[in-house]
């Protein structure tokens, strides 16, 4: 390894170092033992088990939230006309998105 790569990985290590963070409290912490404590604290938080009622997700299930009415099955049955495609792949192109790549795949 070059003098070089070794002082640019050096820096690059001070680029990255977390030196101060903010609490939830809105105050700064400088420390290695509070920056940490931070962390953890906040991923503790973030990641915390969920709990949930049974009875809750029973009715959820029995009222029928995951099945789809049947006016919408009758729309999502039918198939698509290569028209209603080309139509829409040319919206698409206008507005921006899919940059010309949808255009032609499906003709």
């Amino acid at each position: 390894m070059f003098l070089f790569h070794l002082i640019k990985q050096r820096q690059r290590m001070e680029q990255r170092e977390i030196t101060e963070v903010k609490d939830r409290d809105h105050e700064w912490q400088t420390s290695a033992r509070d920056i940490v404590r931070v962390f953890s604290k906040h991923m503790r938080i973030k990641y915390r088990p969920m709990w949930v009622d049974e009875d809750s997700v029973r009715a959820m299930l029995e009222t029928g939230h995951g099945c789809v009415p049947d006016a919408w099955r009758k729309i999502l049955v039918r198939p698509i006309t290569a028209e209603e495609l080309k139509s829409h792949t040319s919206r698409v192109n206008t507005l921006g998105h899919c940059a010309g790549q949808c255009t032609g795949r499906y003709e």
